[in-house]
């Protein structure tokens, strides 16, 4: 299947699995109010959620005439492998429905066993890697105790599983604000040569702090123009209502247009996947807007 086609035919879903975290970023929009009841602490409701969501592909494709013949999940956080156990049970439940499964980590918790099993389970693996320099990682927030994200470990790590799985795709999400915004990310992005590189503008959903303004997003992209075939830019305007987005408990979530936080539909397990859908705003010519241009053109951001 080339690239076009897949883009129109496989739904991604992003299941924020936790909200708990390592790492504190100031502008990390993944936050709930943490919630107690997340879904990943009962089997029965994974199995429900993963039942509802396998039924999504069809509900969609009544509504907006989409083509989607297949699922995606992608797993996110929070962090997404603080608890290798409770996430080797969503894989189960994934690939008993015959998901496609990816997901985003920022690298701190990977081990040899975490190692083997994304190179074994996940056909993308993407790293959020915003900085290589300590100082501007501590300013962030990617930082435990006294120990600050170590970017040459997410490099080693990203080695051992291509030597794993060499058609794995490897993806690095970047979040552009006013601590990283002068950064030149070039040498780590030529050692890594991810499949896709994706450059987001801060989204100020839960704070306005560390916002920046178009202009300082495009002179980023503008520095690492040698990598426009892998990056994809996302501003503000082409997040809102382009993602299927669940959070822990298991609602459909979207930035809301105006004010700060988001809006939810009622928990999917709960009233189902159809009544849910309906409840958030989906804009699916937004969302394939997003998969089917892989390289981005320069002259459109500045």
């Amino acid at each position: 299947m080339d690239y076009k086609e897949k883009y129109k035919t496989e739904l991604v879903v992003n299941w924020h699995i936790t909200e708990a975290c390592n790492y504190h970023c100031h502008y990390c929009f993944a936050k709930w109010d943490k919630q107690k009841n997340e879904l990943l602490n009962d089997n029965e409701s994974v199995s429900k959620l993963m039942d509802e969501i396998q039924g999504l592909p069809s509900i969609l494709n009544d509504k907006y005439m989409t083509e989607f013949k297949s699922v995606r999940l992608n797993l996110v956080g929070g962090e997404t492998f603080l608890n290798t156990r409770k996430v080797i049970r969503i894989i189960h439940h994934a690939r008993q429905r015959g998901f496609v499964l990816s997901a985003i980590t920022n690298g701190s918790r990977l081990n040899s066993e975490l190692i083997e099993l994304i190179a074994d389970s996940f056909s993308s693996i993407g790293f959020s890697v915003d900085s290589l320099d300590s100082d501007t990682n501590t300013k962030i927030g990617r930082i435990e105790k006294s120990k600050v994200m170590d970017t040459h470990k997410v490099l080693l790590d990203i080695k051992a599983i291509k030597k794993i799985n060499p058609r794995i795709d490897i993806k690095i999400n970047t979040v552009v604000s006013s601590l990283n915004k002068s950064e030149d990310l070039s040498r780590f992005i030529e050692q890594v040569a991810p499949d896709k590189w994706k450059v987001f503008k801060v989204l100020p959903v839960l704070t306005h702090d560390n916002n920046i303004s178009q202009d300082d997003f495009a002179r980023f992209l503008e520095r690492h123009q040698s990598f426009s075939d892998v990056i994809s830019s996302e501003n503000n305007d082409e997040m809102t209502d382009s993602y299927l987005m669940i959070d822990p408990i298991g609602r459909f979530f979207q930035n809301s247009n105006v004010g700060e936080g988001y809006l939810y539909s009622k928990p999917i397990p709960q009233i189902g996947i159809r009544a849910a859908i309906n409840e958030i705003n989906f804009d699916v010519s937004r969302f394939h807007g997003r998969y089917k241009n892989k390289r981005i053109d320069m002259r459109e951001i500045s």
